[in-house]
């Protein structure tokens, strides 16, 4: 077998790397302070100035041509066993041989975000035992600040916004969060308009962070009034909060205090329907109610929203992409899997509770 001797070192490597990680992971200060504000504040920087200087999706091409090649290679190994070229030994020594620096970058450039200190403890908030009735109180209130901020944009505003201009005034949330907050501080924007944007909505994938080049990509399926929070929630992966949660709770907080209108109604319609979905939880009928207490303009925006995502609705999703992603998530210390998401409103219920006490 060909490079024998550096396939096996790697996989001696493999072990060593697990533990060494398990062990940096335990403690979520070191992960915080050593390598969130430190080694993955650094590197990604480094990553964003590389590869700012074009709107091309570089990242995305990278994953797409590196797809393509796995497949033509799992092809030729399944041709190249059934004419008995290649034993399962030579195969598994190659699989594990490859694996060790793939996991290795993977946790330097991402993986260690997952077990960084919670962004809770991070703006002492506190999540525990919350009650029905808070939700329902934050439910209510978001859909009145939907319907406020909504009836402020004029229809010439949605016609005239671009993706481009969206991304030029999406770090202005951040800049007003960074005064309250140093750790939130962001420079070098890399937002990009996806490449494949279709086949990553055949994927449910409205929006992705390509840790390998430090770029948020924005899927151009989505309607122009979810942009503004699907680019903060991506932003938010670039200051290294890998959670699910806390991005969308980052991207509701940066949109909310930027003085853009579409920003503001953004903030409160990528959040409205989840609070809705908690609601249902509790008790569905009322969760209707409330449903229809959204002005006209809401659920029209709604309606084109769930027209345009629904064409790509298919069985792969639901029953592969869907299953591996939440599979991912939870490997990921990540135990709510994908239906972390929606944990965004225990967030903002315990930002609600400080707001009373005050």
């Amino acid at each position: 077998m060909k490079n024998l001797g550096w396939k096996i070192i790697s996989i001696i490597l493999l072990p060593i790397q697990f533990i060494i990680i398990k062990i940096i992971t335990s403690n979520e200060e070191w992960v915080e302070y050593y390598y969130s504000r430190g080694f993955f504040k650094i590197i990604t920087r480094f990553l964003r100035i590389i590869t700012g200087w074009t709107s091309v999706s570089l990242g995305l091409i990278l994953v797409y041509a590196s797809s393509a090649f796995l497949f033509y290679l799992s092809v030729k190994t399944f041709l190249r066993i059934r004419k008995k070229e290649v034993s399962l030994r030579q195969i598994i020594i190659n699989f594990f041989a490859y694996l060790s620096p793939i996991y290795l970058f993977f946790m330097l450039t991402w993986g260690l975000a997952y077990h960084k200190k919670p962004l809770k403890d991070l703006l002492n908030l506190n999540t525990e035992n919350i009650k029905n009735q808070e939700v329902i109180d934050l439910c209510k209130e978001l859909i009145d600040s939907t319907n406020l901020t909504r009836s402020r944009i004029p229809e010439s505003k949605l016609r005239d916004l671009t993706f481009e201009k969206v991304f030029a005034k999406a770090p202005i949330g951040y800049e007003k969060l960074e005064n309250q907050c140093n750790f939130l501080s962001y420079t070098t924007p890399s937002i990009k308009m996806a490449t494949g944007s279709d086949l990553l909505a055949y994927m449910s994938t409205s929006g992705v962070y390509m840790f390998p080049t430090g770029e948020a990509n924005v899927n151009t399926n989505n309607m122009i009034y979810d942009v503004p929070y699907v680019t903060t929630h991506e932003m938010a992966h670039q200051l290294g909060f890998a959670s699910e949660e806390e991005a969308n709770y980052l991207a509701y907080l940066s949109c909310k205090n930027n003085p853009d209108p579409v920003f503001q109604y953004s903030a409160h319609y990528g959040t409205v329907f989840r609070a809705l979905n908690k609601v249902w939880e509790i008790d569905s009928t009322f969760s209707k109610s409330l449903f229809d207490k959204l002005s006209p303009a809401v659920k029209a925006d709604r309606e084109k929203e769930r027209q345009i995502w629904k064409k790509f609705r298919n069985p792969i999703q639901v029953y592969v992409v869907s299953p591996f992603y939440d599979l991912f998530l939870k490997s990921n210390g990540q135990e709510q899997g994908s239906r972390s998401y929606d944990l965004v409103i225990d967030l903002m219920v315990a930002e609600r509770r400080k707001g009373l006490k005050k």
